[in-house]
């Protein structure tokens, strides 16, 4: 594997994790603590921005690496990774958008009070998971490389 492309991939994927877990639960601390909702909004919005941020360049890095050796596509232990990244994309925007939104409403009273946080909070859930899945995929798939070599 080219060092580079590999490289920066696996930085890139280590600050998708660290963001797509601490986005997530800001948003979900923002949710949860309606009292304190003024305190957490630019929290929750920037995690959110960095979360979206850090995903995408993960998942561009990603198909960089696959766009370079195609034969990581036919593999079928780097398959999994591939997949949770690939959905992971989606839910990943509607939290950004979700947050922003929600921070940017910032509502008081009405239905969006409560409607806004708890669609928030569901993104929140479905990136944490996303995450956490290919993650785990993906550090398999590189201690194995690894246990290989030697």
């Amino acid at each position: 594997m080219d060092l580079d492309v590999g490289g920066v991939h696996t930085l890139a994927a280590y600050v998708a994790v660290l963001l797509g877990v601490l986005g997530p639960l800001l948003g979900i601390v923002y949710a949860l603590r309606v009292e304190h909702r003024d305190f957490w909004r630019r929290p929750m919005m920037g995690g959110a921005t960095l979360t979206f941020l850090g995903v995408v360049g993960a998942y561009l890095s990603g198909r960089r690496l696959v766009s370079q050796h195609p034969r990581l596509l036919s593999d079928p232990e780097v398959m999994p990774h591939l997949g949770y990244a690939d959905r992971l994309l989606i839910p990943v925007a509607g939290f950004f958008v979700m947050a922003l939104l929600t921070g940017l409403l910032n509502p008081r009273t009405g239905a969006l009070r409560a409607v806004l946080p708890m669609l928030l909070t569901a993104f929140a859930a479905i990136v944490l998971v996303l995450v956490a899945l290919s993650s785990d995929s993906g550090a398999r798939q590189l201690l194995d490389q690894l246990l290989g070599q030697f």
